[in-house]
């Protein structure tokens, strides 16, 4: 029969081991390693070994208060040591595993161990440590003659040497993760660690039956306490996953059962995000209809509590882990929206709030009591008080309670700001409890901005909108001069599938979108792009105090990924005659720019759509390879660009160049079959009555258009009307010869798109694929006499105004050596915004200006290079327009 900890019984980790024999057989951990395997260890095994090896730390002398630390990643062994230090009297220090050689250092120097229990792999770290000269080494994963593996410690002479437990003597010292600055060292005793650990048990969280899956790393508090002790208190099983990505998680959760998962915000993120890729990527009808049944399911849960997604969503479950039942979030505060979604897929959502300090946790939501917009209620014995300021509705929150430390090792300063005059501790977090006594969360005081006029900003808030594009892997909001700013992390996978040539483009029109959603005092000033993942804890947590720094370094060369050591790989590519010619021809090109293999053509070498058909041109011209335009756009570094320079070399012979022939997309040039120019007719007379009747259309300059084509018509772009308003205001015998430009992504989409734009002539432009191509057949228009309507903003306006005209339309104009109306539309905006989604009835003006000749152009225009004066001249005078 299995025992449990009640409120009443252990007070001390040596208590809480002596009742794992009478768990008997009962498989306490399921360990993963990275073929697949797992390894089953019994709560009798693991008392055994723990005293075992307690009772061989005492024997040496290690005993009786001694600082131990242990630098290891996740493993049974790693629990073992954990227990055996703590059991024989000893401090355990719990490190991070991949703590950086400064740290390390730092936290050797303040602590002083007498021990470490580690692995090989960090022996020659300990060697050039400075501050651990003369520490004891004793192995986890290995036996070595200058250190021994932790079996050769373990002693049978366990009755003796057993010191009596203590519940007021400290049993951890851990140090916090530093996400507002430097690492404090934080002492737990027995009775701070077992207060959180009866507190759990006896709120009935999971059964000695459940299975709890911990990915996350055992050094911090919050799985240590509710991942490790918590879980073998209750006699039930932990599962430790070879690893923390998808594959070894799911791996993990299958073969043994899972049945509670132990995670933080992110990795729930993450699983949401996998299994919205999924739905993205399956047919037309599992697209369609799986987000409506979320929302429906979601909709059940939240509304009567039914939980109809662990049925309907079945196959999402199996993938995950059948028996997956719960998911317990801590670390950081879960979206709410997220934990409905989840709710809503048919998991139990559970989360809860806490710190290093308070052993860790000092409230939590439960199964039959639960708010998901809050951080539940108080761990039973712990008490919450709110410290107001400033007329806000929410203040400091404060906690009492056994779960409470006493004050920081060897840091009085940060002890006594730490504490308030009667013992309150301050967590530093903004909260408010509500009528029911339930804690919600709002920031923590060091990371709220405050801006110059008073509001207060949490960086998260903004950073979780800008996290939702798919675009955005990571972004981070701090406060510079007053201002808001961010660093940007792009998500290189969404840019690659959605086309990458203008991928600096995407994410500004990204983040402009997003900015659009948020309130004026939370939109961001300027943002940065960085490549290198930003600073976070193991549990995934922004260190912010790094933040200044990294926006600093964004703006340099820095902000790329470090240069990595050439790969076997690299040196085999390198070892073709053409890719090593391709290689110093672009260091040559780039020189100054830093150029490596890992750079970004895009972010970090500023190359444009446009600039990669002059990329494209030079390679063709110095090497006789022609590079396919579909495989360009999925480049996003040197490397790549290389590897695509190889495959098409070795495709294409140097001396050969291919027939091109004609075109897919040339026939959106020609006139089309009679039914679908009877379509075109009515679609041109259907935007001719809507625009002006309902938005009662004015036309000017139309004795300015010349009499024929060809010529290109370069009107400005603030709404999704403008194309319409173009073509209800030419005359009927222009717009009969007339083709339009259209954005590949929205004319040419799907099959009706397509339709109405081989009706109407619209031909597709994809800036983000292949721009050179839109270039060419617009020139192919023109050299057939066409008119060509081309929109050189290449996007609708975010406010209205005329933006920067693209130096697309240069290139085309001084290809074709065509004159170029330019057209001024007002109106649109107001009747149809960016914002919005349906338009509403606003008037709207057209006005066509004097015909311009290229050598107009080139005479009034500035810039470097000829497109780029055109494209300036051509933009003054859409400006200058007005009715």
């Amino acid at each position: 029969m299995q025992t449990e900890i009640g409120p009443a019984n252990a007070t001390t980790l040596q208590g809480l081991v002596e009742q794992f024999r009478g768990n008997a057989e009962t498989a306490a951990m399921i360990a993963f390693d990275q073929t697949g395997s797992a390894i089953t260890h019994t709560y009798s095994a693991v008392a055994t070994d723990i005293s075992r090896l307690a009772a061989g730390l005492t024997g040496r002398g290690l005993g009786d208060g001694a600082m131990i630390m242990l630098w290891a990643p996740n493993c049974p062994e790693w629990i073992i040591a954990y227990l055996a230090i703590t059991v024989a009297g000893n401090v355990v220090i719990p490190l991070d595993d991949q703590i950086s050689a400064p740290e390390l250092d730092a936290v050797l120097r303040h602590s002083r161990p007498v021990c470490v229990f580690t692995t090989a792999r960090h022996l020659p770290a300990l060697d050039t440590s400075g501050g651990c000269t003369s520490v004891f080494r004793i192995l986890l994963d290995d036996d070595r003659i200058d250190a021994p593996g932790w079996r050769q410690i373990c002693s049978d002479d366990v009755a003796n040497q057993m010191p009596s437990s203590d519940s007021a003597r400290v049993a951890s010292l851990l140090y916090t993760s530093g996400t507002t600055g430097p690492p404090k060292a934080v002492p737990l005793t027995d009775a701070n660690l077992m207060s959180n650990v009866r507190g759990l048990v006896t709120a009935d969280l999971i059964s000695a039956e459940d299975r709890v899956l911990v990915p996350l790393p055992l050094h911090h508090a919050y799985p240590a306490t509710v991942g490790m002790l918590s879980v073998l208190a209750r006699g039930a099983t932990l599962i430790l996953p070879s690893g923390i990505s998808g594959p070894e998680l799911t791996t993990a959760a299958r073969l043994a059962g899972a049945t509670v998962l132990l995670g933080v915000p992110r990795l729930y993120t993450a699983l949401m995000e996998s299994i919205e890729a999924g739905i993205r990527s399956s047919g037309f009808a599992v697209r369609t209809s799986i987000p409506v049944l979320i929302r429906a399911c979601t909709a059940l849960r939240r509304r009567l509590g039914i939980r109809a997604g662990r049925l309907i969503f079945r196959r999402i479950h199996n993938r995950v882990g059948a028996d997956l039942r719960i998911l317990a979030s801590g670390g950081a505060r879960l979206d709410p929206a997220l934990a409905w979604k989840l709710e809503g897929l048919g998991w139990e959502v559970l989360t809860g709030y806490g710190l290093t300090e308070t052993s860790p946790v000092v409230t939590f939501n439960t199964p039959d009591c639960k708010r998901l917009d809050s951080e539940g209620l108080p761990l039973p014995g712990v008490e919450i008080d709110i410290e107001k300021t400033r007329d806000q509705p929410y203040g400091e929150i404060l906690v009492r309670g056994p779960n409470v430390f006493s004050g920081y090792w060897k840091n009085e300063p940060a002890t006594r700001a730490a504490f308030t005059e009667s013992g309150w501790f301050r967590t530093g977090d903004l909260g408010y409890l509500d009528t029911d006594g339930f804690l919600h969360v709002v920031g923590r005081s060091k990371e709220i901005i405050v801006l110059a006029d008073g509001k207060n900003v949490s960086p998260e808030d903004i950073e979780h909108a800008y996290e939702a594009s798919p675009f955005i892997h990571e972004a981070a909001v701090l406060e510079i001069n007053g201002a808001l700013v961010a660093v940007i992390v792009p998500e290189d996978e969404a840019i690659r599938q959605h086309g990458a040539m203008r991928a600096k483009a995407l994410l500004r029109d990204e983040i402009e979108k997003t900015m659009l959603t948020l309130p004026v005092y939370q939109r961001i000033v300027e943002y940065r792009l960085t490549r290198r993942s930003l600073p976070r804890t193991r549990l995934a947590k922004l260190r912010r105090h790094l933040l200044p720094e990294i926006f600093e370094s964004a703006a340099r060369a820095e902000a790329a990924p470090p240069p990595a050591e050439p790969k076997e790989g690299d040196l085999q590519l390198l070892q073709s005659a053409t890719v090593n010619a391709a290689w110093h021809w672009l260091q040559e090109r780039f020189a100054g720019s830093g150029i490596t293999l890992d750079s970004s053509p895009q972010l970090d070498l500023g190359i444009d759509s446009l600039k990669w058909v002059t990329i494209t041109g030079e390679v063709e011209e110095k090497f006789g390879i022609v590079l396919n335009t579909e495989a360009l756009s999925r480049v996003l570094t040197i490397r790549e660009l290389l590897y695509t320079i190889d495959a098409a070399a070795r495709e294409l012979p140097a001396t050969a160049r291919p027939d091109l022939g004609r075109s897919g997309a040339q026939r959106y040039l020609e006139n089309p079959a009679w039914p679908l120019r009877v379509l075109g007719w009515l679609l041109i007379a259907l935007s001719r009555t809507l625009l002006r009747s309902c938005f009662r259309l004015r036309v000017q300059g139309l004795d300015r258009l010349p009499v024929e084509g060809p010529f290109v018509i370069a009107p400005n772009h603030a709404s999704y009307l403008d194309p319409l308003a173009v073509a209800a205001a030419l005359p009927r015998h222009l717009v009969s010869n007339t083709c339009w430009a259209g954005w590949a992504g929205k004319m040419h989409k799907g099959a009706i798109y397509r339709t109405a734009s081989r009706a109407t002539r619209v031909f597709p432009v994809d800036p983000d694929r292949e721009l050179g191509g839109g270039i060419r057949l617009g020139r192919q228009a023109l050299q057939d006499g066409r008119i060509l309507v081309w929109f050189p903003e290449g996007r609708r306006s975010r406010d209205g105004a005329v933006q920067q005209f693209q130096r697309g339309i240069g290139v085309l104009l001084e290809e074709s050596r065509c004159a170029a109306v330019p057209v001024r539309i007002l109106g649109s905006f107001e009747a149809w915004p960016y914002t919005r989604t349906w338009p509403r009835l606003r008037p709207i003006t057209v006005v066509f200006g004097q015909p311009q000749s290229i050598a107009m152009l080139l005479s009034k225009g500035q810039g470097d290079g000829a497109p780029a004066q055109i494209c300036d001249a051509l933009e003054r005078c859409v400006r200058g327009l007005t009715p």
